[in-house]
């Protein structure tokens, strides 16, 4: 009785597991996706040049086996490797989704979510000897509520002698509100900062600062932007700008190089859907963008050492205009302060 009851239970285990172990792409599946995406990538990627070989790097990965006994999860996420290496374009993406019916914008966060993220904005604080910081952690969507968070915070910053914009760890987002942070560090003339061009529809689309801006501007102040490695797509359309513009001084890491932009995801399959690259940013002063090769800082350091570089930097700038002998002299102190402890770039 208890030999059948292992038995039984054994069988059960094994029927389990079984049904557990989750289905592999079938190769017809494969070669769907795999021609779908050729499709699109020959109708809109921004580099059509590179089409050839990128399609060419699919087809090759799943012939070879490359694709082989993959979950659908696993399946996208090998695909989009093969077209971020072969493009070498980290903008390229593979999407799976169990539930098809389910859209992609029906999937982005809602705006309580967002609020609880304050629309991307992060700490602000008072540096010692008057320098403001903020965080930028994403660039959202330019709604009503994400321009009022903005201009709020932004309009704090015209109190401080210098600013210090962290963004260390945004990703990019979205470049009207990359264009709307940036009107508050320029006068109400408006000025070019870069333009998209869109390969889907043979379009551009230009991005300017803008002749009002609720709140007050910060358009004197020096101006410094913090960098990482991770710093990417509209993050490093912002320093790439106003590095250009002379307007501020990259400080920190050489970013991710990311120039390209996309349109959101575009169905393959009723399973699978791509971030396919459309656009491709082109600077109004360089003529080119970043793609590939990062922005390069002003002042390299470490993404670690960098607000402390920043902050020092910062105060030597304000000491040079500062006319009151008694808060230079206090100045000077905190520069001698920071000095010692300053971290060897």
């Amino acid at each position: 009785m208890r030999s059948t009851f292992l038995l039984v239970f054994a069988l059960t285990a094994t029927v389990l597991s079984q049904s557990r172990t989750p289905p592999t792409v079938a190769k017809s599946e494969r070669d769907a996706v795999i021609d779908a995406l050729a499709t699109k990538l020959s109708a809109g990627y921004v580099l059509p040049e590179a089409v050839g070989q990128i399609t060419q790097a699919l087809h090759s990965a799943n012939s070879v086996g490359e694709y082989d006994g993959k979950t659908p999860q696993e399946f996208a996420d090998a695909m989009g490797r093969t077209l971020r290496n072969a493009g070498r374009d980290k903008h390229f993406a593979v999407f799976y989704q169990s539930a098809p019916t389910v859209s992609p914008v029906a999937a982005m966060p809602s705006v309580e979510q967002r609020e609880r993220l304050n629309f991307g904005f992060g700490k602000l604080e008072r540096l010692r000897g008057n320098v403001g910081y903020l965080e930028l952690v994403n660039f959202s969507e330019l709604r009503q509520q994400s321009a009022e968070t903005a201009s709020t915070l932004l309009s704090t910053l015209a109190n401080f002698d210098a600013i210090i914009l962290d963004l260390r760890k945004n990703s990019g987002g979205h470049d009207p509100m990359m264009a709307f942070i940036a009107s508050y560090f320029f006068d109400p003339t408006p000025v070019h900062l870069n333009d998209i061009y869109w390969r889907d529809t043979n379009e551009t689309s230009q991005f300017w600062t803008m002749a009002f801006v609720p709140g007050r501007r910060s358009p004197r102040q020096p101006l410094y932007i913090l960098t990482s490695a991770s710093t990417f797509s509209s993050a490093e359309d912002f320093c790439y700008s106003l590095q250009n513009l002379k307007r501020a001084l990259v400080v920190g890491e050489t970013t991710g190089g990311g120039a390209h932009s996309s349109r959101g995801p575009q169905r393959l399959t009723q399973s699978f859907t791509a971030i396919i690259p459309v656009g491709r940013s082109v600077s109004p002063i360089t003529k080119t963008n970043w793609e590939g090769i990062g922005v390069t800082p002003d002042i390299k350091t470490s993404a670690d050492a960098s607000l402390s570089v920043a902050h020092l930097h910062a105060l030597k700038a304000i000491l040079e205009t500062e006319t009151d002998p008694q808060w230079k002299q206090t100045l000077q102190q905190i520069v001698e302060d920071l000095s010692k402890s300053a971290p060897n770039r």
